[in-house]
């Protein structure tokens, strides 16, 4: 795919030093792998490769943003892109990744294609739980009209309640247990 192209790096005819790449990631890359949970984003990334006599050393630099559906109300809503990353190219006899930041390639490889892991370590640090947090507050910019419909539709399946119904059964459960301090 010609939107991957750029990953693709040549090293073989680079002098030994640092060499710096930039690249701009968006809806083009992320439509390139097919079961990618962004679809949308903004991410900057500075590549710097540190060539050596056996060994590359990459030196990933993310900054920007995607957009992911909210674990609260389904609504897409962004979520800040800000990581580094080290990895580590030694040159041997096959290709294996012995660790997530080492791998090692065959001495008579010219090139490396990147774009795989620039796809992974975007994926790996993205947060667990994805809500909108416009204003600081977790959920504050969620859609409201999902919100009461999923209180609405949410049953506890021991029971058959509402979610509603469970939350107010269970204030009036606290309401009426006493603690004695003497037992």
């Amino acid at each position: 795919m010609k939107e991957l192209k750029p990953y693709n790096i040549e090293f073989a005819g680079l002098s030994q030093g640092t060499h710096r790449f930039s690249y701009e990631i968006g809806e083009a890359f992320f439509g390139c792998f097919e079961h990618s949970e962004i679809a949308f984003g903004a991410i900057s990334l500075d590549l710097t490769m540190e060539k050596e006599s056996d060994m590359l050393v990459f030196d990933y630099d993310f900054k920007g943003w995607v957009e992911l559906d909210c674990d609260i109300c389904l609504k897409p809503c962004r979520q800040p892109v800000d990581h580094e990353h080290r990895m580590y190219v030694k040159f041997g006899n096959d290709f294996t990744e012995q660790s997530e930041d080492v791998i090692e390639i065959p001495s008579e490889a010219s090139h490396l294609d990147i774009a795989h892991y620039v796809y992974e370590y975007i994926h790996l640090n993205l947060p667990i739980k994805r809500v909108h947090t416009g204003d600081g507050h977790e959920g504050s910019e969620c859609d409201k009209e999902m919100l009461d419909k999923v209180a609405r539709h949410s049953v506890d399946l021991k029971t058959g309640n509402t979610v509603e119904s469970l939350a107010a059964s269970s204030q009036e459960a606290l309401k009426k247990l006493r603690f004695d301090k003497n037992n």
